[in-house]
């Protein structure tokens, strides 16, 4: 087994700018996704008739419904997503210049071929015999 160090010295600030893009939309899809399933899951117990009845019992005339929540909470996970889309680049900056003062990030890399991929491969890479 070959084992193999491999050091990371440098990330792009646009790589890091598009994978924390990619992973701010999911995580706002997932967080959107789980504040519609814990609505209806309120719904179900009551909890949103209890608060809106309390609202009108302090002298309110504000009703809470599911089109407020999920705007209030779209609003909130938009933000987030941005202030990470807008952060990865900002980390990798700071991650490049501190590896200039210390070094990269050291990685063990080892190969695990087991018998059999290697007499596939064995097999496989010979070349043809040509018919005379």
């Amino acid at each position: 087994m070959a084992r193999r160090n491999v050091s990371l010295k440098r990330i792009s600030p646009l790589s890091a700018f598009r994978v924390g893009l990619a992973m701010s939309l999911v995580g706002l899809v997932a967080w959107l996704l789980a504040v519609v399933l814990l609505y209806f899951g309120m719904d179900q117990f009551g909890i949103w008739e209890s608060l809106n009845s309390l609202i009108f019992d302090v002298g309110g005339n504000q009703t809470i419904t599911f089109g407020m929540v999920v705007s209030i909470c779209a609003l909130i996970g938009a933000v987030i997503a941005i202030l990470n889309t807008i952060l990865a680049p900002i980390l990798a900056l700071i991650y490049n210049a501190i590896v200039d003062l210390f070094g990269g990030i050291e990685i063990g890399l080892q190969d695990r071929t087991t018998k059999s991929a290697k007499s596939a491969n064995k097999s496989t890479s010979k070349p043809a015999k040509a018919n005379s």
